[in-house]
């Protein structure tokens, strides 16, 4: 066989290995996860309670989980089993929304994933549960929002849709995209 054939074949063969090796490869999302995992947090708590209060003393705002995991180096607090409650001006607990994990930032932005659940705990409320895979809340901005599936339901009427935005200090919840809705009288 003539020496250049081989050489050729050798050298192609070394230009798929480094192609499918790719250790010139740059890519930023998986360096972050894989650091985020071998990162050690700086502190871990079992059953803590995060309380945010409005700048007149009232609670506004207050996370509990079973268990945090907080990074100080990239700003964020791992949570296990999180709930989040929103208050009312007067104190009284309107919502509660539960979640299997959260990650709480330090910019107050929480996102919750995995069946997550938004419970009214006011009867008079027209919507009384609201689930999702994902959500993200804003709590400096008290906003709430996610571009996943929703399903509201209430006494009556079961809504379905796609994606969620609501203010939370003016009481309004929007569907993104309605896809359908049940009424269900009492008989």
């Amino acid at each position: 066989m003539n020496w250049r054939i081989v050489g050729i074949i050798v050298l192609l063969f070394g230009l798929g290995l480094l192609l499918v090796l790719r250790p010139f490869s740059d890519d930023d999302e998986e360096g972050a996860a894989t650091a985020t995992k071998l990162m050690q947090p700086d502190f871990t708590a079992y059953g803590l309670e995060t309380k945010i209060f409005e700048s007149y003393g009232a609670l506004a705002h207050q996370i509990r989980s079973e268990e945090m995991a907080h990074y100080n180096q990239i700003g964020l607090t791992e949570l296990k089993q999180p709930k989040y409650s929103v208050f009312s001006q007067d104190g009284t607990e309107t919502w509660q929304v539960s979640a299997e994990q959260g990650t709480f930032y330090d910019d107050k932005t929480l996102i919750l994933e995995r069946s997550v659940e938004i419970q009214a705990l006011l009867e008079s409320s027209p919507i009384q549960r609201i689930m999702t895979e994902y959500l993200v809340i804003d709590l400096a901005n008290e906003s709430m929002s996610t571009e996943y599936p929703v399903i509201m339901r209430g006494p009556q009427v079961v809504v379905r849709g796609d994606g969620l935005s609501a203010d939370m200090s003016a009481e309004i919840m929007e569907l993104k995209r309605h896809v359908k809705t049940v009424f269900q009288p009492k008989s």
